[in-house]
């Protein structure tokens, strides 16, 4: 038996440093417990120009040198994105090499296929930190919990939406604000469209839902809204409800066989355990048939978190090769069938701003109700006047009783059309019976 777990580990960015140095750091203590040592023996890495905190010898451009490298036993994909890093996770598989990956996008987009191939050459996929980073969350739904049936799962998945609504919340900051700070701080990119438009989210969730109901949820079905629309205003009237907004991802079953999985400010009462997940944190809330209501939480992201998870998932890896015995992966089919948002049984919350006119808050009321949605509580106020502009303006906001999403749809491009009504302003929906 080999005494050694060869590495070779692909990027070497934020991910990959915490990796190797956890790996060096708490180098005796893996190895007691995997039963054999691990070493990196080659990084593949793009860009040759930028300072690295390791041995310069174990470097190279050459990632395909790496995959067909027959002293290689695991490889650590750490790139992200889907090309190149699907046909090196294919490679390394065809070529009989156990693969741990953080990739949420790959797993979202190809897990179906990449873990069926793991198993049908007896070898581990692990990915537990494509999801929540540092948070145990993809373990449980495959084992502990695999004997539940999953009623819902709802969760804050994105540090860096939960880090600048937070800003918002507690110091009132508006969302450039919130988001250039967030930047500042290191938790968004220059470029931070993949976590405010709920990109990452989406990966994330569609993962979640896959493993938890057996086939891969195409990624298109995914129901998407990100956080930009979000107003300090609303975060001031969501309290005044006792809500508060949070950047959700929610899976519904709606049947056996068929779920609906959606990304989007959703308003949940402050009671809720996820509404007290604040700054960077991550967390997943579920509901099964048997266990009741769970909740995971944790830094969600990050080098060391993120590395964490990583390691976690190697040494399941070296464990089953000390043991010799046959991959882990546990394969979920393709074609889950999802359904859309229009018969989403959801309350919502309405923002409009109005001409302040005798009889406006009647006369929307009325074509509410004639689309058969109800209202549970309302708040109006005058806004202040335009410079040089006397025209009386004002809001109101509508928190409704649950109804179908596409009535609250066909209620609201009749309202739009009202000659008093200037602007629907916000449109988010309320998670109110969730406990």
């Amino acid at each position: 038996m080999a005494k050694t777990v060869r590495i070779g580990l692909l990027g070497f960015g934020t991910v990959g440093t915490g990796v190797y140095g956890m790996l060096n750091d708490n180098r005796e203590a893996i190895t007691r417990k995997i039963g054999l040592q691990v070493e990196i023996v080659r990084i593949g890495i793009r860009d040759t120009s930028k300072p690295r905190s390791a041995d310069s010898d174990l470097f190279t451009t050459d990632l395909q040198s790496i995959i067909n490298d027959p002293n290689i036993d695991v490889i650590l994909e750490l790139m992200g994105g889907v090309d190149p890093a699907a046909s090196l996770v294919e490679q390394a598989l065809l070529n009989g090499k156990h693969v741990v990956t953080a990739n949420k996008e790959l797993i979202a987009k190809h897990g179906s296929r990449l873990v069926h191939l793991a198993k049908s050459k007896g070898l581990d996929l692990h990915y537990e930190a494509a999801v929540g980073g540092g948070i145990p969350i993809v373990q449980p739904l495959k084992h502990q919990l695999a004997g539940n049936d999953v009623i819902q799962m709802m969760g804050i998945l994105n540090g860096t939406t939960n880090y600048i609504l937070t800003q918002m919340e507690q110091k009132g900051s508006d969302f450039s604000d919130a988001l250039a700070e967030a930047q500042a701080h290191g938790y968004a990119e220059a470029d931070p469209t993949n976590d405010v438009e709920g990109f990452d989210t989406a990966y994330k969730i569609s993962i979640l839902a896959s493993i938890a109901f057996g086939k891969q949820v195409p990624i298109d079905t995914v129901h998407r809204e990100g956080i930009t629309k979000v107003s300090k205003l609303d975060m001031e009237y969501a309290d005044s409800f006792g809500y508060r907004i949070k950047l959700l991802g929610i899976v519904d079953a709606v049947a056996h066989d068929i779920v609906r999985v959606r990304v989007h400010p959703t308003m949940i009462p402050r009671t809720h355990p996820l509404a007290s997940v604040m700054d960077v944190y991550n967390a997943l809330w579920l509901q099964g048939d048997f266990v009741g209501d769970l909740m995971f939480s944790g830094r969600g992201a990050g080098s060391h978190p993120t590395a964490s998870a990583v390691v976690g998932d190697l040494v399941d890896v070296g464990r089953n090769i000390f043991m010799g015995g046959n991959g882990s992966a546990i394969p979920y089919d393709e074609g889950m069938k999802t359904v859309n948002m229009d018969d989403l049984e959801s309350a919502f919350y309405l923002r409009l701003r109005v001409l302040d006119r005798p009889r406006a808050l009647g006369e929307i009321a009325t074509v509410m109700g004639a689309h058969e949605i109800s209202l549970a509580e309302m708040q109006m106020r005058t806004l202040p006047e335009v410079a040089g502009d006397t025209t009386q303006r004002g809001e109101i906001v509508f928190l409704t009783h649950s109804c179908k999403e596409r009535s609250l749809r066909d209620a609201l491009d009749s309202v739009s059309k009202m000659p008093m009504v200037t602007d629907v302003a916000a449109l988010i929906r309320v998670e109110s019976n969730v406990l």
